[in-house]
């Protein structure tokens, strides 16, 4: 038998403003979301979030990576209860602006799209990164530099 005769799934993967409408797609459409290092930069969390949700199969889940709210913290100061933009100046002159808020206020923006955490994980360096990249690697040992988030439907409270 084929692999693929074994395997008869099928994988795509589609790029998408997410400050627009998800007009192209139905209902309960996909098993796995994947937004990767772009939530912070999404000017409706919340709406964005829940039209994902919109879009999971049952028992779908959406994966949210991003910045560590606490690494957003340490590069940005003051507060780490502050919540809103950021603007930083990267090498060559890229201006890099970006939505910093804590942890908790992620969880409530979730929660608020009908989201429930399932997991979290905070990223640690390879060790294979210590020789090639000294200096980020013992930052990254100390200081948590990401964070990913498997996010699932939640049940109705009348359930």
């Amino acid at each position: 038998m084929a692999a693929s005769a074994a395997c008869p799934i099928s994988r795509s993967a589609v790029q998408h403003d997410l400050d627009a409408p998800f007009d192209w797609a139905d209902d309960s459409t996909f098993d796995i979301v994947l937004v990767a290092l772009v939530i912070h930069y999404v000017h409706d969390r919340v709406a964005t979030l829940a039209e994902l949700r919109r879009l999971l199969r049952p028992g779908g889940r959406i994966i949210v990576s991003s910045s560590h709210p606490t690494a957003d913290w340490i590069a940005a100061g003051g507060s780490y209860f502050e919540a809103g933009h950021v603007e930083e100046t990267w090498s060559g002159g890229m201006t890099h602006r970006y939505w910093r808020q804590p942890l908790q206020a992620w969880l409530d923006d979730f929660a608020s799209a009908g989201l429930a955490l399932e997991r979290l994980v905070e990223h640690q360096p390879a060790l294979s990164m210590a020789h090639e990249h000294p200096t980020t690697y013992g930052k990254l040992a100390r200081e948590p530099g990401f964070i990913a988030y498997r996010l699932a439907a939640s049940i109705p409270a009348s359930a």
